[in-house]
């Protein structure tokens, strides 16, 4: 029974899952999302070190 299985299996696979063109599209669509992540990833670091920089700021002055 395995042996059958493994055949048509075998014819089946030969076939492409997706043409050049929409794996040229998913390529593109994964770089712009990868681009995207990146700048958000940016934004925040730079927000979370000015509101270090103010809370810090505020924590030294006012324990003068």
């Amino acid at each position: 029974m395995s042996d059958t299985h493994a055949a048509t299996h075998d014819a089946t696979v030969t076939s492409e899952l997706f043409e050049k063109s929409e794996l040229q599209q998913f390529v593109s669509d994964d770089q712009a999302a990868g681009r995207a992540i990146c700048k958000m990833l940016s934004a925040l670091f730079v927000y979370t070190l000015f509101a270090m920089s103010l809370a810090a700021s505020w924590t030294y002055y006012s324990t003068l």
